[in-house]
């Protein structure tokens, strides 16, 4: 295989500060681990191409339990060795020779992340603990994940940017799942995002890293409680400054790396909620203070949250979202983003329609 487990360790940043912290969470997750493994399999068994995949239930307990000896044993124990090459091995090989889907499983992750993430914040009072187990629970998924799926398709590349691209789509739908959202949200983002900086006159190479960056932009999400993500009613003044962390946990979530795609993913998180006047947050930066990703980002996510349903408020026509930006260009939104936007809107119309 051309990519070794140690590539991907690098490429990810696990470092032995991420091994401790997996290992110190490990006693709080061990007791709960049925409560992961039954939602991992709920929603592998609710999809339609999943039914074929087990002859009996005595199948599906016997894989049960291998998933969870292998998260207990390897992942969460940051247990990354030899021994766990070899389980990663068998378990691509069986994933492979049964059909699983790929789109599947890794949707099937995305819900064991929402649930330990649940686990972490249920489980930790201390903020910074929080953010450090966040963290390392995040980078050990997914790279399991990434392994894993390398082997399932037995064909590994030097160039790691496609990986990149599938697992920041994986993990922007961890944060979808918990935000009561079905994961269109994340597509049209990529798509509308990629659309407008196309009219920007931005190079190919720069949009593509955009349309692979910008679904973790509400990443940060993960670490927002449930009473306050889903509330289906206004927030008050202490529940907004909660919410405004998602933002910095984002960053903190999404790996320290190279890439260039995450680079921008990390700025994205952090700065998709400033506003051209300087009075968004979380640092209160202006014009072109803000990068430029960010402010594609501020525009395509307000146009796609105002035409969506939400509990507290009926989804918005077009026309009506497409007046609120017009109205606040040069306020909250650079004035030369809303003009490409505008431009783009027949393409940005057919990403809704479909």
């Amino acid at each position: 295989m051309a990519v070794t487990l140690q590539q991907w360790i690098d490429f990810l940043d696990i470092d032995q500060e991420i091994i401790e912290t997996l290992r110190a969470f490990l006693p709080r997750l061990a007791p709960q681990i049925d409560r992961v493994s039954r939602a991992f399999y709920r929603r592998v068994l609710d999809s339609p191409e999943a039914l074929g995949l087990f002859a009996s239930e005595d199948e599906v307990h016997h894989a049960l339990a291998k998933q969870k000896a292998h998260w207990l044993e390897y992942v969460f124990a940051g247990r990354f060795d030899r021994d766990y090459v070899e389980a990663a091995l068998r378990m691509g090989k069986i994933h492979q020779q049964r059909g699983v889907d790929l789109r599947l499983f890794s949707g099937a992750y995305a819900v064991v992340l929402s649930e330990i993430n649940a686990i972490v914040m249920e489980s930790i009072s201390d903020h910074e603990q929080q953010i450090r187990t966040l963290r390392a629970v995040n980078f050990a998924v997914f790279l399991d994940l990434g392994f894993v799926a390398s082997v399932y398709y037995d064909a590994y590349t030097d160039d790691l940017a496609a990986m990149a691209k599938d697992l920041t789509v994986s993990l922007a739908r961890a944060g979808e799942y918990r935000d009561a959202d079905t994961g269109e949200h994340i597509h049209r983002m990529a798509k509308m995002c990629a659309a407008v900086a196309r009219r920007l006159g931005q190079e190919l190479s720069w949009v593509e890293q955009l349309e692979a960056a910008s679904p973790l932009h509400d990443v940060g999400k993960i670490g927002i409680p449930d009473a306050i993500l889903l509330k289906p009613g206004k927030l008050t003044e202490e529940e907004m400054a909660v919410m405004r962390r998602h933002t910095e946990i984002g960053t903190d979530i999404i790996p320290k790396n190279g890439h260039e795609i995450l680079q921008m993913a990390r700025r994205i998180a952090l700065t998709h909620h400033e506003r051209w006047d300087g009075k968004g947050y979380p640092a209160g930066l202006s014009g072109e203070e803000i990068p430029l990703e960010g402010r594609i980002a501020a525009v395509c996510d307000v146009y796609d949250a105002l035409r969506s349903k939400r509990p507290y408020k009926r989804p918005w026509t077009h026309e009506e979202a497409v007046r609120y930006l017009s109205e606040n260009r040069g306020t909250q939104f650079d004035p030369k983003v809303v003009d490409a936007f505008l431009q783009a809107l027949p393409e940005i119309e057919k990403i809704w329609e479909n």
